[in-house]
């Protein structure tokens, strides 16, 4: 359920990249919770619920030092794949800047204390670096009020804009055709 308020801002930047896909701005906004799925998977992470022999807070993934090092790759490889667009490094720095909003929001909430009670926050970097978090999370009324309320905030602004976009009139841009217009 952690994940909700993560969609809301990707949700909530699509008026401001029109011209990036509503999915891919999700995906960006939950990367490094995608991430953590893998490496947990190949067994480089541990769950947060387990604290047995080896376990450790999400470094590969939700550490500060590596939420840059995703973000920037991130960005990288969206502004690659968005290579035939005259927008290609808008869209990489909008989808670099979205991967790395989930650790601003993770420092937010973190430690989940209402979700994972031995949760200590997100690590800085690797070994005993230290773990930071404001712990909104603390309250289970505050994971609610905030996944839930965070998403219908961020479908709302997403429908509102959607709403607007489709009453407006297209304008052609020089040396465009009408009929390229009508289909945007």
């Amino acid at each position: 359920m952690a994940s909700i308020a993560h969609a809301a801002v990707g949700l909530a930047v699509k008026p401001l990249a029109p011209e990036i896909h509503a999915g891919w701005l999700i995906l960006a906004a939950m990367a490094l919770d995608i991430l953590w799925v893998a490496f947990w998977a190949v067994g480089l992470e541990t769950s947060p619920a387990y604290h047995g022999p080896g376990a450790h807070p999400p470094w590969w993934d939700h550490s500060l030092l590596m939420a840059v090092v995703w973000s920037v790759l991130f960005g990288l490889l969206a502004a690659w794949l968005g290579r035939r667009s005259r927008h290609r490094t808008r869209i990489g720095v909008v989808l670099g800047l979205l991967a790395f909003s989930h650790w601003v929001l993770d420092w937010i909430t973190h430690p989940m204390t209402a979700l994972a009670r031995t949760d200590g926050g997100i690590p800085i970097a690797f070994g005993k670096s230290p773990l930071v978090g404001l712990g909104l999370y603390r309250s289970m009324t505050a994971v609610w009020i905030t996944e839930i309320g965070g998403f219908l905030a961020g479908l709302a602004v997403y429908v509102v804009w959607r709403v607007r976009r489709s009453h407006q009139q297209p304008v052609a841009r020089p040396g465009q055709s009408e009929a390229r217009v009508e289909n945007l």
